[in-house]
């Protein structure tokens, strides 16, 4: 048997050194330490680590299955990730026996870390008499990390989508269940581990590597623990039973010490009848006890015991038990269904450095030690101020309120401010209904119609009600914030219009299947709507699950949808195209930049977004890759073109090449932010001339991703301007207001209006 590489000989052949004796393991228990200074890695956990790096579990068994080696079936456990190493071109096969359970040696290491970071300059040392060793476990783990990391020029493997796990294995299996979750194994006996807290990397629930044993009579933070006879039954991911000899306590979230199979306990108090004011992932405020921290590792249950994330405790709602060990929150536990009765929203469009309040029949504040009436004038509030020392400020009575910006809005319903850092945070609580008040006048005019206006206050109802749920603005303390990146929302000022529209729809929102639908408006079409998924994707991968109702789909044009670039081009050309937004300014519309024009402009507005999201900027690498990073250094601009397009004509991917180098940019948002129509000093004026309403300038994006690109090139060849010509404003998915302020004209109701919009839905009264 081959000789094992230990840490101690690693010394002289690694960069960084290490140190140490290799820990001992009592049979059938894991002792404190690393995982595997004294046991090798095999070839198959190195390719399975290599693939998982690459690809998703899914991916990898989705790839064509072309691998052949006579020592490994297909249906063994390491096929699917030794294929995809091959696939990676980290190994190699076509008829030569794999060896999958034979150790891996240093010289077959430093190839793959050369493979897989060739421009990693620090290398092992290899000699005759070490080059045949096999490498240690612990070992690999080292190289591989840092190999990722070289790749990318990172500081973690985290980009690669792997995450690091601190926790305590339960069973172990084909699935392990853990104290957290339940992960995949493929090549590994967890049995040694069981009862132990280990760290290990993990990608989408199967574990990539396994990284030490922290604690061998670990205590588990924070967990659902309940009695039965002589055994507690401890509820995580799973459940998992062990001896008690303690006495009877009430269920709910202990720490939980396991030592030789035996438990010992120590209880949580409970909290219950608490309304949750604000909550994110260090603290929570709630009603009677104020701001709270969280402790180490909480959790939070629901109903059914599952585990969720602190999002599900829901901002105004009482829904849930907590409980408290020193002084800290240890976590929550669901008790009931909450409907969104009432709605919280961020006003001012996120935190303020002042207010100022004014009320014509007077107001008074209160912040649970004292109250102050101003029965005349106004009160100008900052964040330094005492009222604040003690938590939330609440505003009583009719109020107007002017914010940073200068708006002034009047506001009914519960007011409630709270310092945030050096800011203040506003909430109004109100009725659903109330709400909406203040939502459909701003969100269409209502000069578009009874119908249109009834179909807008059905989706501004259904959008909000998914709003509630998914409790985004958790962290302000609310359901959603009053601009358009929810939906705008402008206070108790109205329209009859829309307290029409509002009463004759009142608790009706958009059903698909047993749900309410996630609903999106936009202003106007270019004739053809997108894709959700065609739209949103914070990493760049397009990946989502679609939803049957929110489909690209024709709206008033009835010609073939173009299929290439030269057809995208000529649609949007024809300013005479039929549709149903044709009333709109924005059905058709051109802009033209110079080459350098566009250069300088992309040059801040690559930044901008790398800043904010830097999966959705990626430069092309000398390999032919595209690596996520701020692009430097790129000279001038020499091309611009389509590399992916949606449902719909809506662009996914643009791409720009350079004197220097080549940049991709993913999402609509993205690409009509970085293609900004607004001259900086460069050039003539920017004009974006639209079918009507004239030419604008200054504009901060492009009105939509639905736009064909003409390039303009002198006598040499080279790219001297760019014109875009498009069609629509918005992301285009799900209503576009336009199309219903047509299809109102055309005798359409509200509800007929939606199904046009939303297809395979039907509206139902469900508050």
């Amino acid at each position: 048997m081959k000789r094992l590489l230990i840490w101690i000989l690693a010394i002289g052949l690694l960069l960084g050194g290490c140190s140490g004796s290799p820990p001992t393991e009592p049979k059938g228990q894991a002792a404190q330490g690393a995982i595997g200074d004294d046991i090798p890695i095999t070839r198959g956990q190195a390719a399975k680590m290599l693939a998982l790096a690459f690809y998703t579990p899914q991916e990898i068994k989705n790839l064509p299955q072309d691998t052949s080696f006579p020592d490994v079936a297909k249906d063994d456990w390491a096929y699917p990730y030794i294929n995809a190493a091959v696939e990676l071109n980290f190994f190699s096969g076509d008829g030569e026996g794999f060896r999958p359970n034979d150790d891996l040696l240093l010289w077959e290491a430093q190839i793959l870390m050369d493979r897989v970071a060739p421009d990693y300059e620090k290398r092992m040392v290899l000699t005759d008499d070490n080059k045949e060793m096999a490498v240690a476990y612990s070992l690999w783990t080292q190289l591989f990390e840092k190999a990722l990391m070289s790749r990318r020029g990172e500081d973690s493997i985290f980009s690669y989508g792997i995450k690091k796990e601190t926790q305590v294995l339960f069973t172990n299996g084909e699935e392990n269940l853990f104290d957290g979750g339940i992960y995949g194994s493929d090549g590994y006996n967890l049995t040694a581990y069981i009862d132990e807290k280990i760290s290990f990397w993990q990608k989408d629930g199967e574990i990539i590597g396994l990284l030490s044993v922290d604690e061998v009579t670990p205590t588990i933070q924070n967990i659902y623990c309940r009695k039965e006879g002589n055994q507690i039954i401890v509820t995580g991911a799973g459940e998992k039973a062990y001896i008690f000899e303690g006495t009877d306590f009430e269920p709910g979230l202990c720490n939980v010490t396991i030592e030789n199979g035996k438990v010992s306990v120590r209880e949580g108090t409970k909290l219950s009848g608490e309304v949750i004011k604000r909550v994110d992932n260090k603290e929570i405020y709630l009603s009677s006890k104020g701001k709270m921290q969280w402790s180490e590792n909480f959790r939070v249950y629901g109903q059914d015991l599952s585990c969720l994330n602190q999002n599900a405790l829901i901002c105004g709602t009482d829904l849930a038990d907590f409980y408290v060990l020193d002084d800290t929150i240890m976590g929550a536990v669901i008790q009931k269904d909450v409907v969104p009765e009432k709605i919280r929203v961020l006003l001012g469009g996120g935190l303020q450095e002042s207010v100022t309040i004014k009320g014509a029949e007077g107001f008074s504040l209160s912040n649970g030690v004292g109250e102050k009436d101003f029965s005349s004038g106004t009160a100008t509030l900052t964040a330094d101020l005492a009222w604040f020392d003690h938590g939330i400020v609440t505003v009583s009575g009719k109020v107007r309120m002017t914010f940073n910006g200068g708006e002034e809005r009047a506001y009914s319903g519960l007011i409630e401010m709270e310092r945030i850092g050096d800011k203040i945070a506003i909430i109004n609580e109100l009725p659903m209904e109330e709400y909406l008040l203040g939502v459909v006048p701003y969100e269409m005019p209502v000069r578009f119609g009874q119908a249109a206006l009834e179909a807008q206050a059905i989706c501004a109802r259904s959008y909000a009600y998914n709003q509630f749920y998914a409790n985004a603005y958790g962290h302000y303390g609310a359901h959603v914030t009053d601009t358009v990146a929810s939906q705008v929302f402008m206070g108790s000022d109205t329209a009859p219009e829309a307290e029409k529209a509002v009463s004759a729809t009142a608790g009706m929102c958009v059903v698909a299947g047993d749900r309410v639908a996630q609903t999106y408006f936009y202003s106007t079409s270019c004739g053809y709507g997108a894709k959700d998924t065609d739209v949103w994707s914070a990493d760049a991968t397009f990946s989502g699950n679609s939803k049957t109702y929110l489909q690209g789909q024709a709206y008033g044009v009835t010609q073939e949808v173009p299929k290439t670039e030269e057809e995208w081009l000529a649609f949007w050309q024809n300013w005479q195209m039929d549709g149903y937004d044709k009333s709109s300014a924005w059905y058709r519309w051109k802009v033209y930049y110079s080459a350098g024009q566009l250069g300088e402009i992309t040059e801040k507005t690559f930044a901008n977004i790398s800043a904010s999201n830097g999966a959705l900027i990626k430069v092309k690498q000398n390999d032919g890759s595209w690596k996520a990073e701020p692009p430097k250094g790129l000279g001038k601009l020499i091309g611009i073109s389509v590399a992916e397009r949606g449902d719909g004509g809506i662009i996914k991917v643009l791409e720009m090449n350079f004197e220097n180098g080549a940049v991709q940019v993913f999402t609509e948002n993205a690409i009509r932010k970085v293609l900004s129509p607004t001259k900086l000093t460069i050039g003539e004026t920017i004009n974006l001339q639209r079918i009507s309403g004239g030419t604008l300038t200054g504009q901060i994006m492009l009105p939509s991703a639905f736009f064909a690109i003409k390039e303009m090139k002198n006598s040499e060849g080279v790219l001297t301007g760019i014109a875009l010509y498009g069609g629509g404003c918005g992301h285009g998915v799900g209503l576009s207001q336009y199309g219903a302020k047509e299809l109102a004209a055309q005798g359409l109701k509200g509800e007929e209006i939606i199904q046009k919009y939303f297809p395979g839905t039907t509206v139902e009264k469900v508050m």
